[in-house]
């Protein structure tokens, strides 16, 4: 993305979380100080910038997260992309908010769904390989995929640190089978 689409997106964001999805476009061009003709140059529709809401805060995610591609999924490991994910999430609240908020009104388009599951590919593969070598159990990877998140975005919700934040880290890999 270019600065100029990244400024639109910047703007964006707090205003679909203070006013919803239904907010103008000409209000989002207000807010990043461009015309309504800048941003639809910038964003041929406004499905196009959804869907590029999304791939930014998505992208922003995957890359706060340690992940090596030849590095196999250990309790250490896992526990390096939970204090990653945490950190990430409590640095960039709305990133985080607009992403859910996007991804559970259906609103992200079935392509861009599609770009950001191959963004997050090695994901996907480290649970496999970990559920293959017997080393983590669930019914298949989406499940423990979101099983993960599900437990990240419960810490953040439920402001849990400290203690309570090692305590819901242990009732996760408890949950999967991962021992340390």
């Amino acid at each position: 993305m270019n600065d100029r689409q990244n400024q639109i997106i910047e703007a964006a964001i707090p205003l679909i979380l203070g006013e919803g999805v239904g907010v103008s476009t000409a209000a989002i061009a207000k807010a990043a100080s461009v015309s309504n003709g800048t941003l639809f140059n910038a964003f041929a529709t406004k499905q196009d910038l959804i869907d590029s809401i999304y791939l930014a805060a998505k992208t922003r995610m995957f890359d706060a997260l340690t992940h090596s591609d030849d590095a196999p999924l250990t309790h250490d490991a896992l526990h390096r992309n939970w204090c990653d994910y945490l950190k990430w999430a409590r640095g960039n609240p709305h990133h985080r908010q607009v992403m859910h908020l996007l991804v559970d009104a259906g609103l992200v388009s079935p392509t861009m769904r599609a770009a950001v599951n191959r963004l997050g590919a090695w994901f996907g593969v480290w649970i496999n390989d970990a559920l293959d070598r017997g080393i983590i159990r669930g019914p298949s990877v989406d499940y423990i995929a979101r099983l993960i998140f599900f437990h990240l975005d419960l810490a953040i919700e439920m402001a849990l640190d400290g203690n309570d934040e090692a305590l819901a880290f242990d009732m996760l890999c408890h949950s999967i089978g991962l021992s340390k």
